[in-house]
Protein backbone atom coordinates (compact mmCIF):
# COMPACT_ATOMS: atom_id res chain seq x y z
CA UNK A 1 0.00 0.00 0.00
CA UNK A 2 1.40 3.39 -0.94
CA UNK A 3 1.90 6.23 1.51
CA UNK A 4 -1.32 8.18 2.05
CA UNK A 5 0.22 11.63 2.70
CA UNK A 6 -3.24 12.79 3.71
CA UNK A 7 -3.77 16.45 4.53
CA UNK A 8 -6.77 17.59 6.54
CA UNK A 9 -7.47 20.14 9.21
CA UNK A 10 -8.91 17.69 11.74
CA UNK A 11 -6.72 14.56 11.82
CA UNK A 12 -8.12 12.40 14.59
CA UNK A 13 -6.73 8.93 14.04
CA UNK A 14 -3.68 7.16 12.70
CA UNK A 15 -2.18 3.71 12.71
CA UNK A 16 0.72 2.70 14.97
CA UNK A 17 2.24 -0.66 15.76
CA UNK A 18 3.92 0.00 19.09
CA UNK A 19 4.56 2.51 21.85
CA UNK A 20 7.80 2.10 23.78
CA UNK A 21 8.71 3.78 27.05
CA UNK A 22 12.03 4.64 28.68
CA UNK A 23 14.13 4.76 25.50
CA UNK A 24 17.59 6.30 25.76
CA UNK A 25 18.59 6.09 22.11
CA UNK A 26 16.20 8.21 20.04
CA UNK A 27 16.79 11.77 21.16
CA UNK A 28 17.93 13.45 24.39
CA UNK A 29 16.97 12.15 27.81
CA UNK A 30 14.37 9.48 28.48
CA UNK A 31 12.02 9.17 25.51
CA UNK A 32 8.63 7.69 24.75
CA UNK A 33 8.66 6.28 21.21
CA UNK A 34 5.53 6.14 19.09
CA UNK A 35 6.01 3.74 16.17
CA UNK A 36 3.97 4.75 13.12
CA UNK A 37 3.03 2.02 10.68
CA UNK A 38 3.90 2.38 7.03
CA UNK A 39 7.05 3.46 5.19
CA UNK A 40 7.71 4.65 1.63
CA UNK A 41 11.01 2.74 1.57
CA UNK A 42 11.60 -1.00 1.66
CA UNK A 43 15.13 -1.39 3.05
CA UNK A 44 16.19 -5.01 2.67
CA UNK A 45 17.78 -5.08 6.14
CA UNK A 46 14.84 -3.46 7.96
CA UNK A 47 14.69 -4.71 11.56
CA UNK A 48 11.00 -3.80 11.89
CA UNK A 49 9.37 -5.41 8.84
CA UNK A 50 5.97 -5.01 10.47
CA UNK A 51 6.48 -1.25 10.10
CA UNK A 52 6.71 -1.24 6.30
CA UNK A 53 3.10 -1.73 5.20
CA UNK A 54 0.39 0.73 6.12
CA UNK A 55 -2.33 -1.78 6.95
CA UNK A 56 -2.48 -4.07 10.02
CA UNK A 57 -0.72 -7.41 9.54
CA UNK A 58 -0.95 -10.83 11.15
CA UNK A 59 2.11 -12.40 12.74
CA UNK A 60 1.94 -16.15 13.30
CA UNK A 61 4.48 -18.14 15.34
CA UNK A 62 3.95 -21.87 14.67
CA UNK A 63 6.31 -22.74 17.53
CA UNK A 64 3.75 -21.37 20.00
CA UNK A 65 0.69 -22.87 18.32
CA UNK A 66 -1.07 -25.64 20.29
CA UNK A 67 -3.46 -26.45 17.41
CA UNK A 68 -6.53 -25.96 19.60
CA UNK A 69 -8.57 -24.73 16.65
CA UNK A 70 -9.86 -21.63 18.40
CA UNK A 71 -8.46 -19.39 15.69
CA UNK A 72 -10.15 -21.38 12.92
CA UNK A 73 -13.50 -21.15 14.67
CA UNK A 74 -13.07 -17.41 15.24
CA UNK A 75 -11.90 -16.41 11.74
CA UNK A 76 -14.84 -14.91 9.80
CA UNK A 77 -13.00 -15.06 6.47
CA UNK A 78 -12.10 -18.76 6.25
CA UNK A 79 -8.39 -17.96 6.34
CA UNK A 80 -7.63 -20.75 8.86
CA UNK A 81 -8.92 -24.29 8.96
CA UNK A 82 -8.14 -27.61 10.63
CA UNK A 83 -6.68 -30.40 8.51
CA UNK A 84 -5.12 -33.75 9.44
CA UNK A 85 -4.99 -32.93 13.13
CA UNK A 86 -3.28 -29.58 12.56
CA UNK A 87 -4.02 -26.14 11.18
CA UNK A 88 -3.57 -24.66 7.74
CA UNK A 89 -4.15 -21.13 6.50
CA UNK A 90 -4.27 -18.80 3.54
CA UNK A 91 -2.79 -15.35 4.16
CA UNK A 92 -4.44 -14.07 0.99
CA UNK A 93 -7.80 -14.35 2.74
CA UNK A 94 -6.61 -12.71 5.96
CA UNK A 95 -7.64 -9.11 6.60
CA UNK A 96 -5.87 -8.89 9.99
CA UNK A 97 -9.14 -8.32 11.82
CA UNK A 98 -7.59 -9.79 14.98
CA UNK A 99 -10.33 -12.31 15.76
CA UNK A 100 -7.88 -15.21 15.62
CA UNK A 101 -5.44 -13.40 17.92
CA UNK A 102 -8.19 -12.77 20.45
CA UNK A 103 -9.09 -16.47 20.41
CA UNK A 104 -5.52 -17.78 20.65
CA UNK A 105 -4.67 -18.88 24.23
CA UNK A 106 -0.98 -19.35 23.38
CA UNK A 107 -0.48 -15.91 21.77
CA UNK A 108 0.77 -17.61 18.63
CA UNK A 109 -1.17 -15.09 16.55
CA UNK A 110 -0.80 -11.34 17.01
CA UNK A 111 -1.69 -8.30 14.93
CA UNK A 112 0.80 -5.51 14.20
CA UNK A 113 -0.97 -2.23 13.66
CA UNK A 114 -3.91 -0.59 15.36
CA UNK A 115 -5.85 2.58 14.78
CA UNK A 116 -5.62 5.06 17.63
CA UNK A 117 -6.68 8.64 18.21
CA UNK A 118 -4.41 11.58 18.86
CA UNK A 119 -5.92 11.85 22.33
CA UNK A 120 -5.05 8.22 23.12
CA UNK A 121 -1.43 8.66 22.09
CA UNK A 122 -0.95 11.94 23.95
CA UNK A 123 -2.54 10.46 27.09
CA UNK A 124 0.00 7.63 27.01
CA UNK A 125 2.89 10.03 26.43
CA UNK A 126 1.82 12.25 29.33
CA UNK A 127 2.14 9.33 31.74
CA UNK A 128 5.90 9.66 31.30
CA UNK A 129 6.06 13.43 31.76
CA UNK A 130 7.90 13.21 35.13
CA UNK A 131 10.71 11.25 33.44
CA UNK A 132 10.96 13.86 30.70
CA UNK A 133 11.22 16.68 33.22
CA UNK A 134 14.03 14.99 35.15
CA UNK A 135 16.06 13.86 32.14
CA UNK A 136 15.42 16.45 29.45
CA UNK A 137 13.57 13.82 27.44
CA UNK A 138 10.32 13.81 25.52
CA UNK A 139 8.40 12.08 22.77
CA UNK A 140 9.89 10.70 19.56
CA UNK A 141 7.80 9.72 16.56
CA UNK A 142 9.36 6.82 14.70
CA UNK A 143 8.25 3.96 12.55
CA UNK A 144 7.90 3.22 9.78
CA UNK A 145 7.79 6.79 8.61
CA UNK A 146 5.85 9.28 10.77
CA UNK A 147 5.55 11.80 7.96
CA UNK A 148 3.68 9.30 5.82
CA UNK A 149 0.82 10.16 8.21
CA UNK A 150 1.63 13.88 8.45
CA UNK A 151 -1.62 15.19 9.91
CA UNK A 152 -1.63 12.55 12.62
CA UNK A 153 2.03 13.27 13.39
CA UNK A 154 1.49 17.03 13.39
CA UNK A 155 -1.45 16.77 15.77
CA UNK A 156 0.52 14.66 18.27
CA UNK A 157 3.51 17.00 18.11
CA UNK A 158 1.31 20.06 18.55
CA UNK A 159 -0.45 18.61 21.60
CA UNK A 160 2.83 17.56 23.20
CA UNK A 161 4.49 20.91 22.52
CA UNK A 162 1.52 22.68 24.13
CA UNK A 163 2.25 20.67 27.28
CA UNK A 164 5.94 21.56 27.32
CA UNK A 165 7.14 18.20 26.06
CA UNK A 166 10.23 18.04 23.83
CA UNK A 167 9.39 16.58 20.41
CA UNK A 168 11.52 14.62 17.94
CA UNK A 169 10.82 12.94 14.61
CA UNK A 170 12.77 10.05 13.10
CA UNK A 171 12.56 10.15 9.32
CA UNK A 172 13.99 8.57 6.18
CA UNK A 173 13.31 11.86 4.38
CA UNK A 174 11.65 10.11 1.43
CA UNK A 175 8.41 12.12 1.39
CA UNK A 176 7.23 15.20 -0.54
CA UNK A 177 8.63 18.45 0.86
CA UNK A 178 5.18 19.95 1.63
CA UNK A 179 4.63 17.00 3.98
CA UNK A 180 7.82 17.80 5.91
CA UNK A 181 7.01 21.50 5.86
CA UNK A 182 3.68 20.76 7.52
CA UNK A 183 5.35 18.93 10.42
CA UNK A 184 8.51 21.03 10.70
CA UNK A 185 7.27 23.84 13.00
CA UNK A 186 6.22 21.36 15.69
CA UNK A 187 9.37 19.22 15.91
CA UNK A 188 12.23 20.31 18.17
CA UNK A 189 14.58 17.76 16.60
CA UNK A 190 14.83 15.67 13.43
CA UNK A 191 16.74 12.38 13.47
CA UNK A 192 17.46 12.06 9.77
CA UNK A 193 18.55 8.79 8.19
CA UNK A 194 21.10 8.67 5.39
CA UNK A 195 21.80 5.29 3.83
CA UNK A 196 24.08 5.85 0.83
CA UNK A 197 24.96 8.69 -1.53
CA UNK A 198 25.18 6.51 -4.64
CA UNK A 199 21.80 6.69 -6.39
CA UNK A 200 21.95 3.21 -7.90
CA UNK A 201 22.94 1.45 -4.70
CA UNK A 202 20.46 3.43 -2.65
CA UNK A 203 17.65 2.60 -5.02
CA UNK A 204 18.54 -1.08 -5.27
CA UNK A 205 18.69 -1.67 -1.50
CA UNK A 206 15.95 0.71 -0.28
CA UNK A 207 13.62 1.22 -3.24
CA UNK A 208 13.91 4.98 -2.88
CA UNK A 209 15.48 8.00 -4.59
CA UNK A 210 18.47 9.41 -2.76
CA UNK A 211 18.03 12.73 -4.59
CA UNK A 212 14.73 13.33 -2.81
CA UNK A 213 16.26 12.43 0.55
CA UNK A 214 19.17 14.82 0.09
CA UNK A 215 17.04 17.66 -1.28
CA UNK A 216 14.74 17.45 1.73
CA UNK A 217 17.68 17.38 4.12
CA UNK A 218 19.08 20.57 2.59
CA UNK A 219 15.71 22.31 2.84
CA UNK A 220 15.28 21.22 6.46
CA UNK A 221 18.62 22.70 7.44
CA UNK A 222 17.93 25.87 5.47
CA UNK A 223 14.63 26.23 7.33
CA UNK A 224 16.50 26.29 10.63
CA UNK A 225 15.58 22.82 11.86
CA UNK A 226 17.82 21.09 14.40
CA UNK A 227 19.02 17.90 12.72
CA UNK A 228 21.09 14.93 13.81
CA UNK A 229 22.14 12.78 10.85
CA UNK A 230 22.07 9.02 11.31
CA UNK A 231 23.58 6.25 9.22
CA UNK A 232 22.50 2.62 9.63
CA UNK A 233 25.86 0.97 9.00
CA UNK A 234 25.03 -2.11 6.95
CA UNK A 235 27.62 -4.79 6.07
CA UNK A 236 28.35 -5.00 2.37
CA UNK A 237 26.32 -1.87 1.64
CA UNK A 238 27.85 1.20 3.28
CA UNK A 239 30.33 -0.13 5.85
CA UNK A 240 33.40 0.96 3.90
CA UNK A 241 35.33 4.08 4.98
CA UNK A 242 34.75 5.77 1.61
CA UNK A 243 30.95 5.63 1.93
CA UNK A 244 30.96 6.83 5.53
CA UNK A 245 33.39 9.67 4.82
CA UNK A 246 31.34 10.83 1.84
CA UNK A 247 28.22 11.01 3.99
CA UNK A 248 30.11 12.73 6.81
CA UNK A 249 31.50 15.39 4.47
CA UNK A 250 28.05 16.07 3.05
CA UNK A 251 26.56 16.38 6.53
CA UNK A 252 29.33 18.75 7.63
CA UNK A 253 28.93 20.87 4.50
CA UNK A 254 25.29 21.49 5.43
CA UNK A 255 26.26 22.76 8.89
CA UNK A 256 24.94 19.73 10.77
CA UNK A 257 27.15 19.07 13.78
CA UNK A 258 26.25 15.51 14.89
CA UNK A 259 26.30 12.15 13.17
CA UNK A 260 25.18 8.85 14.70
CA UNK A 261 26.40 5.54 13.28
CA UNK A 262 23.81 2.84 13.96
CA UNK A 263 25.25 -0.71 13.95
CA UNK A 264 23.42 -3.29 11.84
CA UNK A 265 21.87 -6.24 13.67
CA UNK A 266 19.68 -9.22 12.83
CA UNK A 267 17.37 -9.01 15.83
CA UNK A 268 14.32 -8.48 13.62
CA UNK A 269 15.07 -11.23 11.12
CA UNK A 270 12.74 -13.74 12.77
CA UNK A 271 9.78 -11.40 12.32
CA UNK A 272 9.89 -11.88 8.56
CA UNK A 273 9.00 -15.54 9.04
CA UNK A 274 6.15 -14.59 11.39
CA UNK A 275 4.81 -12.29 8.67
CA UNK A 276 5.10 -14.98 6.02
CA UNK A 277 7.92 -13.17 4.21
CA UNK A 278 11.51 -13.97 3.28
CA UNK A 279 14.47 -12.00 4.64
CA UNK A 280 16.10 -10.90 1.39
CA UNK A 281 19.16 -9.08 2.67
CA UNK A 282 22.30 -11.06 1.84
CA UNK A 283 24.91 -8.89 3.56
CA UNK A 284 27.14 -9.99 6.39
CA UNK A 285 26.78 -10.17 10.15
CA UNK A 286 26.97 -7.42 12.75
CA UNK A 287 30.20 -5.46 12.49
CA UNK A 288 32.78 -5.80 15.28
CA UNK A 289 32.95 -2.91 17.74
CA UNK A 290 36.52 -2.19 16.60
CA UNK A 291 35.26 -1.68 13.03
CA UNK A 292 32.53 0.67 14.22
CA UNK A 293 35.11 2.69 16.13
CA UNK A 294 37.29 2.91 13.02
CA UNK A 295 34.33 4.21 11.03
CA UNK A 296 33.61 6.68 13.83
CA UNK A 297 37.14 8.03 13.51
CA UNK A 298 36.70 8.25 9.75
CA UNK A 299 33.56 10.36 10.14
CA UNK A 300 35.17 12.54 12.79
CA UNK A 301 37.78 13.55 10.21
CA UNK A 302 35.02 15.62 8.59
CA UNK A 303 34.80 17.73 11.76
CA UNK A 304 31.63 16.17 13.17
CA UNK A 305 30.60 15.03 16.63
CA UNK A 306 30.15 11.31 15.99
CA UNK A 307 28.53 8.67 18.16
CA UNK A 308 28.13 4.94 17.69
CA UNK A 309 24.51 4.15 18.47
CA UNK A 310 21.37 6.29 18.53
Amino acid sequence: MSAPYTVSETPLHGIIFDLQRYSLHDGPGIRTLVFFKGCPLGCLWCSNPESQRFEPELLFDPAKCVACGGCAAACPHGAIWQADGGLEGDRARCVACGRCAEACPAEARTVAGRQVSVEEVVAEVLKDAPFFANSGGGVTLGGGEPMAQPDFARAILTCCRARGIHTAVETCGHVPWPVIDRVLPWADLFLYDLKHLDAARHGRETGGEVGLVLANLGRLVAAGALVIARVPVVPGFNDDPESILAIARLVASLGIESLHLLPYHRLGQGKYRLLGRDYLFTGGEKLPEATMQDLKATAEAAGLIVRVGG
